[in-house]
């Protein structure tokens, strides 16, 4: 018999209707085994490795998850998995030493990251254990993109925001905030390798009201 292919999502689909619905699949019956258990770090890192920011999306996420939950079938709610997330992150211990180590001898390939937002900091976090050196440019004064300018504090408070940034920035990453990239050319006369343009789409769409 064949071992099961987990990373397949239909296999999802077949057993586990939430973590199918999740854009990521985020194993979400195993983090909330592990919260019930009152094993908080472990289920923190259940979640990071697969969505990155589990104290925000706690906290942000529109929960996909929740409308496709089998409890429904049976109870008027569904588990409430986007908060067990923020549960798991604001009762988890300090978890820096289990996060991936970064080695000290460099791969020799440089690469360049156009914005400090979710899709840089992704891709950050799954370079830098590789041994890539990262060059992270922003027009703002901190990493978050547009987590940091559009989401308020009082539904992502600072703190949140700052730590799980901090993670991937502490990664070994250079970060040259405050300044804007305007010319995609002067970029690649520096020599990188690689770059990654992920400066999101900031903007928004017009009414379009007369009068």
């Amino acid at each position: 018999m064949k071992p099961t292919d987990i990373k397949n999502p239909e296999y999802f689909h077949k057993v586990v209707d939430c973590q199918y619905a999740c854009p990521a699949h985020t194993p979400v019956p195993e983090y909330i085994r592990l919260i019930a258990g009152e094993r908080y770090s472990d289920a923190y890192m259940v979640n990071w490795q697969s969505n990155v920011f589990p104290g925000i999306l706690g906290r942000t996420c529109d929960r996909p998850c929740e409308p496709a939950c089998r409890r429904v079938r049976v109870e008027e709610e569904p588990v409430a998995i986007c908060r067990l997330k923020r549960v798991a992150a604001d009762n988890k211990g300090d978890i820096t030493d289990r996060l991936p180590a970064i080695p000290k001898k460099k791969n020799g390939k440089r690469i360049a990251l156009i914005g400090a937002g979710p899709a840089s900091l992704t891709v950050a976090r799954g370079l830098a254990p590789l041994g890539y050196r990262l060059d992270i440019y922003d027009n703002q004064f901190a990493g978050g993109g547009m987590m940091r300018s559009q989401i308020p504090s009082f539904r992502l408070p600072v703190g949140v925001l700052d730590e799980e940034v901090n993670y991937i920035l502490d990664m070994g990453v250079t970060s040259t905030f405050d300044i804007e990239v305007d010319s995609l050319k002067e970029i690649l006369n520096k020599g990188y390798d690689a770059v990654f343009v992920g400066t999101g789409a900031p903007r928004g769409k017009g009414l379009n009201l007369p009068g």
